[in-house]
């Protein structure tokens, strides 16, 4: 697998991982994601994207601190653009792949 397929798995697992329980948990709380999303960032110092998601976890995160926002807000705005960032990856590697003259 190349880099960019893994890095694509890797946050679908990660990220999907924080929305398939219902239940309004806090995840801002949680030191175990917190040590995973700096994992992944140490892992893929490069990736804006990455980054990109990890900067609006945090500022969702104090926003939900503040109060601005409640958890279940706060989990809709993650989800929605952690689901646009993937398609997007996925998008780029099927125009990639296809570049390349490989087919799935």
């Amino acid at each position: 697998m190349d880099k960019k397929t893994i890095i694509i798995l890797t946050l679908s697992i990660l990220l999907f991982s924080y929305t398939v329980n219902a239940e309004e948990k806090n995840y801002c709380d949680d030191a175990d994601a917190n040590m995973k999303w700096e994992a992944l960032i140490k892992e893929y110092p490069d990736d804006m994207g990455l980054h990109a998601l990890h900067a609006l976890r945090l500022g969702l995160c104090l926003k939900v601190g503040r109060g601005d926002i409640s958890i279940d807000e706060a989990k809709e705005i993650f989800k929605n653009v952690k689901k646009a960032f993937i398609d997007r990856k996925l998008d780029e590697l099927l125009e990639n792949t296809k570049k390349e003259g490989k087919g799935l």
